[in-house]
Formats: C-alpha cells, sequence, structure tokens
C-alpha cells in the first residue's frame, strides 16, 4: 500500500516481519484512514493479542501474521532438545490459534510453516 504522509510518499506492506529484532511489523487498520501507524509486536503473544483486538484485518493479512507470529515463536526457542522445541511450538501453535478462532486462514498459514519445518531435523 503506498501511503503518503506530509506530501511523501511511501510504499508499506500490511504486514512484514524483521528478523533482526524478531518482530512483526503491522500497519494499525483501526486507526485507518485517519491516523496511519505501524505496530510491532515483539513475541508472539503480542502478536496473537494483535490478531486478537483486530489491528489487523483481512483474511490474507491475518494468515501470514499469523505465520509471522509461528515463526517468532520458533526463532526466540533457547535450546538444542527437539521434543522441548516441539513443545513450545504446540503453545506457540495454539496460541496464534485461537487469536481468531473461527479464521481459516492463520490455521492454514501456520500449517504451510509446519510442514516446512518438519523437513529440519535440528532445532538448529
Amino acid at each position: 500500500m503506498n501511503v503518503t504522509v506530509r506530501r511523501v510518499t511511501k510504499h508499506y506492506r500490511t504486514v512484514t516481519f524483521d528478523a533482526e529484532s524478531n518482530s512483526v511489523q503491522l500497519i494499525e487498520q483501526r486507526l485507518l484512514p485517519h491516523e496511519f501507524k505501524i505496530v510491532a509486536t515483539r513475541n508472539y503473544r503480542q502478536t496473537a493479542r494483535a490478531i486478537t483486538d483486530m489491528v489487523v484485518r483481512g483474511a490474507g493479512a491475518i494468515g501470514a501474521t499469523a505465520a509471522y507470529g509461528l515463526a517468532q515463536g520458533a526463532r526466540a526457542f533457547r535450546g538444542r532438545d527437539l521434543e522441548k522445541f516441539s513443545a513450545h511450538m504446540e503453545i506457540v501453535y495454539k496460541t496464534l490459534g485461537t487469536a481468531r478462532p473461527t479464521a481459516v486462514d492463520p490455521l492454514n498459514a501456520m500449517h504451510q510453516v509446519l510442514f516446512a519445518m518438519a523437513k529440519g531435523v535440528t532445532v538448529t
């Protein structure tokens, strides 16, 4: 989306992921069209809360947000034990999956991420 603020137009994505800070960056949908603000969620719980609170709207954007939240949870895990990692990811998945319980896109997006992750044999 192109946004013009003080006569300067810049392109923004509705949802992005900053790997350096392990944060999800969201356009705060509840403020549009009167105000433009980017919200950064610092962990998967904050990302789930953003989904619940409707900071992000639209099926595709919600799905992308949940997938990035799953990545946040995976990246935040410390350790090398695959069983503990799997248990941690189950918690992350459930937290994000229940953020908008009637939506299908978050579950589909997270299933795609989990499918790709299942091909790995280690945590790192």
